[in-house]
């Protein structure tokens, strides 16, 4: 894969980040990668590949989107949602705005899709960063599914999940919660461990065969906002990354951090444990200057 730049023949924008990718086949019982990305000006879908450690700008958008293994078509889905991103960037540079979860869907809908493809799904987890007068760094995240972000503050010695999946376990905490007559807590969601059907997804992106097709409707997605500062890294990634290594298992970062090297040894982790890469793994890494 080789990394390209929007902004390669325009005056010299401040670099405010570096980010990485990678992203596997692993060994996968269908044989096939369905898993796909958009990294900062394009899209991609490759049985192996790590891009190199590349500048960024802002505004900019990174994404993962994960091809939901019970259709042997979901390859297709994953990669049209990054094309949806790919169309919905070339059209937008300036700003960031457009590029949301519901815009992907209309891009999916109004494109024809073969019959064969119908009920593709794929996850999706994105974020876009905008570049404030004071120097801060807003960073938009969206998701749809267990795809997910994950936050490495300066300082702190953990990574820190900051979506919540689209699944069965998560909607009985809410359940739970509700009839408590509370909120839930970030920490009792994602939990390890549970039956698992618990973990079927209840929100993905889908191919429909056309926009009248009265099953084609916009997933549910998750938006939150935050502020990052120098120092401080982002992972998104996909359940093949996550499911197999915990994020406590993950390395820390710093500025003297190789990020390529960081995401190959996480790679390598994957391989080792005891899932051994049974599934597709794809995950971004971007550090804060």
């Amino acid at each position: 894969m080789t990394a390209t730049s929007s902004y390669e023949y325009e005056p010299l924008a401040e670099t405010i980040a570096h980010a990485c990718a990678i992203t596997f086949q692993g060994n996968a019982s269908n044989g096939l990668q369905q898993d796909a990305f958009f990294f900062l000006d394009h899209w991609y879908q490759e049985d192996l590949g790590v891009m190199p450690v590349t500048s960024v700008q802002a505004p900019f958008c990174l994404a993962v989107s994960d091809g939901v293994a019970s259709s042997n078509q979901s390859q297709h889905c994953s990669k049209a949602v990054v094309k949806a991103i790919k169309k919905l960037w070339d059209s937008n540079q300036e700003s960031t705005s457009a590029i949301t979860s519901d815009h992907i869907y209309t891009q999916l809908s109004q494109t024809k899709h073969p019959k064969k493809r119908y009920g593709a799904a794929a996850t999706l987890a994105m974020i876009t960063g905008t570049l404030n007068d004071d120097k801060s760094i807003n960073i938009d995240i969206t998701h749809v599914g267990d795809s997910r972000v994950y936050l490495l503050s300066k300082d702190m010695n953990e990574w820190q999940c900051l979506t919540r999946d689209h699944n069965l376990l998560n909607e009985l905490v809410d359940e739970q919660a509700h009839n408590e007559g509370r909120e839930a807590q970030p920490s009792e969601y994602n939990r390890t461990g549970m039956a698992g059907s618990l973990y079927s997804i209840t929100e993905c992106f889908a191919l429909a065969v056309d926009s009248d097709d009265p099953s084609s409707e916009p997933p549910k997605s998750d938006k939150r906002t935050i502020t990052v500062q120098a120092g401080d890294s982002l992972v998104i990634c996909t359940d093949g990354i996550h499911d197999l290594v915990s994020c406590y298992e993950w390395s820390l970062i710093d500025n003297q951090t190789d990020l390529q090297g960081w995401l190959q040894k996480l790679m390598q982790q994957v391989y080792d444990s005891d899932g051994n890469a049974y599934d597709n793994g794809t995950a971004i890494v971007v550090r804060f200057d």
